[in-house]
């Protein structure tokens, strides 16, 4: 989280340098305001020979070549991979620190492992999500219609939003993602602290669910038994609730906002036990 952090204040910083001061932020403009007599910056997409790769950047202290894989058919997955190979023509092969690099979606989307690549990760967040742009079109609250408003004001995916967003906020969190009720994956906040249960969707969760298609998106939370969706249980701490609040997406994709506060602890001799 440290370093993600670090790559979107980075990007902020980039911003306010280059004089990017409204939403949406284009990355291939980015790219051109970096284009320069000192430092050349070429920017094109191209078809790889392996459908892995996402994005390239390669260069020395004249100039760097980024390509990104023309057959990206989503526009957000796309900003995204721009965004992320911006960060490392600036941070790494401007002041040499590594010259070359190629990304693919162990890269893009694995925020466990390398730190340049978190860093990368946090740098493509920060530059498409500025908070002090974004703070203006929403009132702070994590909901699905709030993220799904920055998202769209952005050109980013509602992963990628829920991930900026959430290191804005205060409360803890997370957001669980289902495919044909099977889990997938999960992301949560440093305060967290509670695992996440990696079970089936049961149908009493599912009709809880707004269909983004036939609904719109939701700004509540429901109330629900915390072990429906977690391991209670975290350091003496036991949450007897959480609230959650799910959507259903188009390909079975299933999303769920999970969040909890001081009012979901179990009290227990007349004593709160806080978490915080």
């Amino acid at each position: 989280m440290i370093e993600e952090q670090k790559g979107a204040y980075e990007a902020e910083q980039l911003l306010e340098e280059l004089g990017f001061d409204t939403l949406p932020i284009s990355p291939w403009k980015v790219a051109e305001s970096i284009d320069s007599d000192g430092f050349r910056l070429v920017l094109e997409k191209q078809n790889f020979s392996s459908q892995s790769i996402l994005g390239k950047a390669e260069g020395n202290h004249k100039g760097a070549l980024v390509y990104v894989n023309a057959n990206i058919s989503d526009s957000r997955r796309l900003n995204f991979t721009v965004s992320h190979e911006i960060r490392h023509v600036c941070m790494h092969i401007m002041p040499q620190r590594k010259l070359s690099f190629e990304c693919g979606k162990k890269e893009m989307f694995d925020f466990f492992n390398d730190p340049i690549e978190k860093e990368a990760n946090g740098f493509a967040s920060g530059l498409l999500m500025p908070k002090r742009l974004i703070y203006q079109h929403y009132d702070g609250d994590v909901n699905w219609l709030n993220i799904s408003t920055i998202s769209e004001l952005c050109g980013t995916s509602l992963e990628a939003t829920y991930r900026r967003m959430s290191v804005l906020d205060s409360f803890p969190s997370a957001l669980v993602v289902h495919q044909d009720s099977k889990f997938k994956r999960f992301v949560v906040t440093p305060n967290f602290g509670f695992r996440i249960e990696k079970t089936v969707l049961a149908s009493y969760q599912l009709a809880l669910a707004a269909v983004i298609k036939d609904e719109p998106y939701p700004s509540e939370y429901e109330i629900v038994n915390a072990s429906d969706w977690i391991d209670p249980s975290f350091k003496g701490t036991t949450l007897e609730k959480i609230y959650s609040s799910t959507i259903i997406l188009k390909g079975g994709f299933t999303y769920t906002l999970l969040r909890y506060d001081d009012d979901c602890i179990r009290v227990e001799d007349d004593e709160t036990q806080y978490f915080f």
